[in-house]
Protein backbone atom coordinates (compact mmCIF):
# COMPACT_ATOMS: atom_id res chain seq x y z
CA UNK A 1 0.00 0.00 0.00
CA UNK A 2 1.33 3.43 -0.96
CA UNK A 3 2.55 5.62 1.90
CA UNK A 4 1.61 8.80 0.09
CA UNK A 5 -1.19 10.42 -1.85
CA UNK A 6 -1.11 12.92 -4.72
CA UNK A 7 -3.22 15.99 -5.44
CA UNK A 8 -2.98 18.97 -7.80
CA UNK A 9 -1.61 22.10 -6.19
CA UNK A 10 -4.05 24.88 -5.29
CA UNK A 11 -3.33 28.60 -5.24
CA UNK A 12 -3.51 28.55 -1.44
CA UNK A 13 -0.58 26.10 -1.46
CA UNK A 14 1.79 28.08 -3.73
CA UNK A 15 3.74 29.53 -0.80
CA UNK A 16 3.96 26.12 0.86
CA UNK A 17 5.38 24.56 -2.32
CA UNK A 18 7.88 27.40 -2.83
CA UNK A 19 9.15 26.95 0.74
CA UNK A 20 9.46 23.20 0.34
CA UNK A 21 11.47 23.70 -2.87
CA UNK A 22 13.72 26.22 -1.10
CA UNK A 23 14.22 23.95 1.91
CA UNK A 24 15.04 20.96 -0.30
CA UNK A 25 17.63 22.86 -2.35
CA UNK A 26 19.18 24.49 0.72
CA UNK A 27 19.56 21.08 2.39
CA UNK A 28 22.43 20.20 0.02
CA UNK A 29 23.43 23.50 -1.64
CA UNK A 30 24.59 26.30 0.67
CA UNK A 31 24.59 28.75 -2.25
CA UNK A 32 20.92 28.23 -3.09
CA UNK A 33 18.77 31.27 -2.44
CA UNK A 34 15.10 31.32 -1.53
CA UNK A 35 12.69 30.56 -4.38
CA UNK A 36 9.61 32.74 -4.81
CA UNK A 37 6.12 32.03 -6.08
CA UNK A 38 6.76 34.51 -8.91
CA UNK A 39 9.76 32.46 -10.06
CA UNK A 40 7.72 29.26 -10.00
CA UNK A 41 4.59 30.73 -11.57
CA UNK A 42 4.83 28.84 -14.84
CA UNK A 43 5.06 25.46 -13.08
CA UNK A 44 2.07 26.27 -10.88
CA UNK A 45 -0.11 27.78 -13.62
CA UNK A 46 1.19 28.78 -17.05
CA UNK A 47 3.24 31.32 -18.95
CA UNK A 48 2.64 32.21 -22.56
CA UNK A 49 2.11 29.00 -24.52
CA UNK A 50 3.59 26.82 -21.76
CA UNK A 51 1.33 25.13 -19.21
CA UNK A 52 2.36 23.98 -15.76
CA UNK A 53 1.21 20.82 -14.01
CA UNK A 54 2.27 20.64 -10.37
CA UNK A 55 1.19 17.94 -7.97
CA UNK A 56 1.83 17.74 -4.26
CA UNK A 57 2.71 14.48 -2.55
CA UNK A 58 1.38 14.07 0.97
CA UNK A 59 1.64 11.41 3.64
CA UNK A 60 -1.42 9.21 3.61
CA UNK A 61 -1.92 9.27 7.37
CA UNK A 62 -0.92 12.80 8.42
CA UNK A 63 -1.65 14.50 5.05
CA UNK A 64 1.57 16.47 5.54
CA UNK A 65 2.97 17.67 2.19
CA UNK A 66 6.24 15.86 1.54
CA UNK A 67 6.98 16.50 -2.13
CA UNK A 68 6.50 18.74 -5.16
CA UNK A 69 6.30 17.16 -8.61
CA UNK A 70 6.07 19.92 -11.20
CA UNK A 71 6.35 19.60 -14.95
CA UNK A 72 5.96 22.27 -17.62
CA UNK A 73 4.54 21.63 -21.08
CA UNK A 74 6.60 23.32 -23.82
CA UNK A 75 4.67 22.78 -27.08
CA UNK A 76 7.26 24.46 -29.29
CA UNK A 77 9.97 22.01 -28.23
CA UNK A 78 7.56 19.09 -27.63
CA UNK A 79 9.18 18.54 -24.25
CA UNK A 80 8.64 18.84 -20.51
CA UNK A 81 10.74 20.71 -17.96
CA UNK A 82 10.66 19.77 -14.26
CA UNK A 83 10.56 21.45 -10.85
CA UNK A 84 10.96 18.91 -8.07
CA UNK A 85 11.55 18.72 -4.33
CA UNK A 86 10.98 16.53 -1.31
CA UNK A 87 10.82 17.26 2.39
CA UNK A 88 14.44 17.22 3.64
CA UNK A 89 15.25 14.15 5.68
CA UNK A 90 12.76 11.95 3.80
CA UNK A 91 13.14 9.56 0.86
CA UNK A 92 10.19 10.86 -1.14
CA UNK A 93 12.30 12.27 -4.00
CA UNK A 94 12.11 8.93 -5.82
CA UNK A 95 8.33 9.09 -5.61
CA UNK A 96 8.40 12.70 -6.84
CA UNK A 97 10.40 11.61 -9.90
CA UNK A 98 7.95 8.79 -10.57
CA UNK A 99 4.99 11.18 -10.37
CA UNK A 100 6.65 13.51 -12.90
CA UNK A 101 7.07 10.61 -15.28
CA UNK A 102 3.45 9.50 -14.83
CA UNK A 103 2.13 13.00 -15.54
CA UNK A 104 4.33 13.45 -18.61
CA UNK A 105 3.30 10.08 -20.03
CA UNK A 106 -0.35 10.86 -19.40
CA UNK A 107 -0.18 14.25 -21.14
CA UNK A 108 2.10 13.51 -24.11
CA UNK A 109 3.73 10.10 -24.19
CA UNK A 110 5.69 11.01 -27.34
CA UNK A 111 7.26 14.21 -25.95
CA UNK A 112 10.72 14.38 -24.39
CA UNK A 113 11.07 14.69 -20.63
CA UNK A 114 14.23 16.60 -19.72
CA UNK A 115 14.51 17.16 -15.97
CA UNK A 116 16.80 19.89 -14.67
CA UNK A 117 18.58 18.93 -11.45
CA UNK A 118 21.01 20.68 -9.10
CA UNK A 119 24.39 18.96 -9.44
CA UNK A 120 24.51 18.53 -5.65
CA UNK A 121 21.11 16.81 -5.54
CA UNK A 122 22.64 13.34 -5.48
CA UNK A 123 19.44 11.58 -4.41
CA UNK A 124 17.46 12.94 -7.33
CA UNK A 125 20.29 12.37 -9.82
CA UNK A 126 20.40 8.72 -8.72
CA UNK A 127 16.65 8.46 -9.17
CA UNK A 128 16.74 9.71 -12.74
CA UNK A 129 19.84 7.70 -13.64
CA UNK A 130 18.29 4.43 -12.51
CA UNK A 131 15.51 5.22 -15.00
CA UNK A 132 18.13 5.53 -17.78
CA UNK A 133 18.33 9.33 -17.83
CA UNK A 134 21.80 10.80 -18.35
CA UNK A 135 23.32 14.27 -18.29
CA UNK A 136 23.28 16.20 -21.59
CA UNK A 137 24.04 19.79 -20.53
CA UNK A 138 25.13 21.86 -17.54
CA UNK A 139 24.30 25.44 -16.62
CA UNK A 140 25.84 27.66 -13.94
CA UNK A 141 24.01 30.33 -12.01
CA UNK A 142 26.26 33.40 -11.85
CA UNK A 143 26.26 36.43 -9.55
CA UNK A 144 27.73 39.93 -9.83
CA UNK A 145 27.74 42.23 -6.81
CA UNK A 146 29.25 45.69 -6.21
CA UNK A 147 27.23 47.32 -8.98
CA UNK A 148 27.74 50.86 -10.23
CA UNK A 149 24.86 53.19 -11.04
CA UNK A 150 26.97 54.88 -13.73
CA UNK A 151 26.08 53.62 -17.19
CA UNK A 152 28.85 52.74 -19.67
CA UNK A 153 29.91 55.33 -22.23
CA UNK A 154 28.41 54.54 -25.61
CA UNK A 155 30.75 54.32 -28.61
CA UNK A 156 30.18 56.66 -31.55
CA UNK A 157 27.09 55.64 -33.50
CA UNK A 158 25.68 53.45 -30.70
CA UNK A 159 22.44 54.13 -28.86
CA UNK A 160 20.25 52.42 -26.28
CA UNK A 161 16.47 52.57 -25.97
CA UNK A 162 13.81 50.88 -23.88
CA UNK A 163 11.38 48.63 -25.74
CA UNK A 164 8.17 50.61 -26.24
CA UNK A 165 6.52 49.91 -29.58
CA UNK A 166 5.26 47.00 -31.64
CA UNK A 167 8.21 47.62 -33.94
CA UNK A 168 10.53 47.16 -30.95
CA UNK A 169 8.90 43.80 -30.18
CA UNK A 170 9.39 42.72 -33.79
CA UNK A 171 13.04 43.79 -33.65
CA UNK A 172 13.89 41.99 -30.40
CA UNK A 173 12.09 38.86 -31.64
CA UNK A 174 14.25 38.86 -34.78
CA UNK A 175 17.40 39.57 -32.76
CA UNK A 176 16.74 36.63 -30.47
CA UNK A 177 16.39 34.25 -33.39
CA UNK A 178 19.58 35.54 -35.00
CA UNK A 179 21.60 35.51 -31.77
CA UNK A 180 20.56 32.10 -30.44
CA UNK A 181 20.15 29.99 -33.57
CA UNK A 182 22.05 26.76 -32.95
CA UNK A 183 22.34 27.20 -29.17
CA UNK A 184 21.45 24.25 -26.94
CA UNK A 185 17.70 23.92 -26.49
CA UNK A 186 16.79 26.99 -28.54
CA UNK A 187 13.58 26.72 -30.54
CA UNK A 188 12.11 29.63 -32.51
CA UNK A 189 8.77 30.89 -31.25
CA UNK A 190 6.22 33.08 -32.99
CA UNK A 191 6.17 36.79 -32.25
CA UNK A 192 2.90 36.32 -30.36
CA UNK A 193 4.42 33.57 -28.19
CA UNK A 194 7.59 35.61 -27.65
CA UNK A 195 5.52 38.53 -26.34
CA UNK A 196 3.12 36.42 -24.29
CA UNK A 197 5.95 34.60 -22.50
CA UNK A 198 7.06 37.98 -21.13
CA UNK A 199 3.79 39.83 -20.67
CA UNK A 200 2.09 36.86 -18.97
CA UNK A 201 4.72 36.82 -16.25
CA UNK A 202 4.52 38.72 -12.97
CA UNK A 203 8.33 39.07 -13.19
CA UNK A 204 8.25 41.08 -16.43
CA UNK A 205 9.86 44.50 -16.02
CA UNK A 206 8.26 46.88 -18.55
CA UNK A 207 11.44 49.01 -18.52
CA UNK A 208 13.80 46.04 -18.56
CA UNK A 209 14.12 45.22 -22.26
CA UNK A 210 16.80 47.51 -23.65
CA UNK A 211 17.73 47.55 -27.33
CA UNK A 212 21.18 48.42 -28.69
CA UNK A 213 21.38 50.10 -32.09
CA UNK A 214 24.46 50.93 -34.17
CA UNK A 215 24.13 53.66 -36.76
CA UNK A 216 20.36 53.22 -36.66
CA UNK A 217 20.37 49.41 -36.99
CA UNK A 218 19.31 47.23 -34.05
CA UNK A 219 22.12 44.78 -33.30
CA UNK A 220 21.39 43.44 -29.81
CA UNK A 221 19.34 43.64 -26.65
CA UNK A 222 19.35 42.74 -22.98
CA UNK A 223 16.38 41.72 -20.86
CA UNK A 224 16.37 42.29 -17.10
CA UNK A 225 13.46 40.90 -15.07
CA UNK A 226 12.26 41.14 -11.48
CA UNK A 227 12.40 37.34 -11.11
CA UNK A 228 14.60 37.52 -8.00
CA UNK A 229 13.51 40.92 -6.75
CA UNK A 230 12.68 39.24 -3.42
CA UNK A 231 16.46 38.79 -3.04
CA UNK A 232 17.03 42.45 -3.98
CA UNK A 233 18.75 41.37 -7.19
CA UNK A 234 18.10 41.78 -10.87
CA UNK A 235 17.95 38.81 -13.22
CA UNK A 236 19.35 38.93 -16.76
CA UNK A 237 17.09 36.67 -18.76
CA UNK A 238 18.74 37.25 -22.14
CA UNK A 239 21.68 39.02 -23.74
CA UNK A 240 21.60 38.67 -27.50
CA UNK A 241 23.82 40.13 -30.22
CA UNK A 242 23.46 39.53 -33.96
CA UNK A 243 25.96 37.02 -35.32
CA UNK A 244 27.37 39.61 -37.70
CA UNK A 245 28.25 41.81 -34.72
CA UNK A 246 29.85 39.18 -32.49
CA UNK A 247 33.30 39.68 -30.93
CA UNK A 248 33.05 43.46 -31.15
CA UNK A 249 32.41 44.18 -27.48
CA UNK A 250 28.65 44.68 -27.75
CA UNK A 251 27.79 41.83 -25.40
CA UNK A 252 30.04 43.35 -22.74
CA UNK A 253 28.36 46.72 -23.23
CA UNK A 254 24.89 45.19 -22.84
CA UNK A 255 25.92 43.25 -19.73
CA UNK A 256 27.41 46.32 -18.07
CA UNK A 257 24.30 48.29 -19.01
CA UNK A 258 22.20 45.61 -17.26
CA UNK A 259 24.42 45.95 -14.18
CA UNK A 260 23.91 49.71 -14.05
CA UNK A 261 20.19 49.44 -14.81
CA UNK A 262 19.84 47.04 -11.89
CA UNK A 263 21.90 49.27 -9.59
CA UNK A 264 19.65 52.22 -10.41
CA UNK A 265 16.64 50.12 -9.39
CA UNK A 266 18.29 49.66 -6.02
CA UNK A 267 19.33 46.03 -6.53
CA UNK A 268 22.44 44.82 -4.72
CA UNK A 269 23.41 42.29 -7.35
CA UNK A 270 22.60 40.64 -10.68
CA UNK A 271 22.25 36.95 -11.51
CA UNK A 272 21.97 34.97 -14.73
CA UNK A 273 22.41 31.46 -16.09
CA UNK A 274 25.12 30.39 -18.51
CA UNK A 275 25.56 27.19 -20.50
CA UNK A 276 29.12 26.08 -19.67
CA UNK A 277 29.43 24.21 -22.99
CA UNK A 278 28.56 27.34 -25.00
CA UNK A 279 31.07 27.42 -27.85
CA UNK A 280 31.19 31.20 -27.81
CA UNK A 281 33.09 31.10 -24.50
CA UNK A 282 30.19 32.52 -22.51
CA UNK A 283 31.42 31.26 -19.13
CA UNK A 284 34.76 33.08 -19.43
CA UNK A 285 32.92 36.15 -20.72
CA UNK A 286 30.84 36.36 -17.54
CA UNK A 287 33.77 35.54 -15.26
CA UNK A 288 35.78 38.33 -16.88
CA UNK A 289 32.85 40.65 -16.09
CA UNK A 290 33.29 39.93 -12.38
CA UNK A 291 30.59 37.30 -12.02
CA UNK A 292 31.09 34.27 -9.78
CA UNK A 293 29.50 30.84 -9.89
CA UNK A 294 26.79 30.06 -7.35
CA UNK A 295 25.25 26.71 -8.28
CA UNK A 296 25.32 24.24 -11.15
CA UNK A 297 22.29 22.58 -12.72
CA UNK A 298 22.27 19.80 -15.30
CA UNK A 299 19.67 18.72 -17.83
CA UNK A 300 19.04 14.98 -18.14
CA UNK A 301 17.49 13.01 -20.97
CA UNK A 302 16.54 9.44 -21.80
CA UNK A 303 17.15 8.73 -25.52
CA UNK A 304 14.60 5.92 -25.48
CA UNK A 305 11.95 7.96 -23.66
CA UNK A 306 9.60 8.57 -26.60
CA UNK A 307 10.25 5.28 -28.38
Amino acid sequence: MSSYGVRPITEAEFDLAAKLISDWQASFDSNFEEASVDELQMFFTSRGDMTGHTNLLYESVSEKVVGVAGILEDPVRSKFWTETAALPGTKFIDDVVEECIKTAKRLHADWKLEPVVNNLDLAQISSWEKRSFSKIQTTYSMLRENLSTEFPTLPTGASMRTLRTEGDWISTHALQHDAFEGHFGFAPRSLESFKAFRLDSSTHDPEGIIILALNGEDIGYVEVTSEIEHLNKGFVNIIGVKHSNHKQGWGKLLLNWAFSYSANKGYEGVELYVDIANKSGALKFYEDAGMKQLSAFSTYSNPAWAN
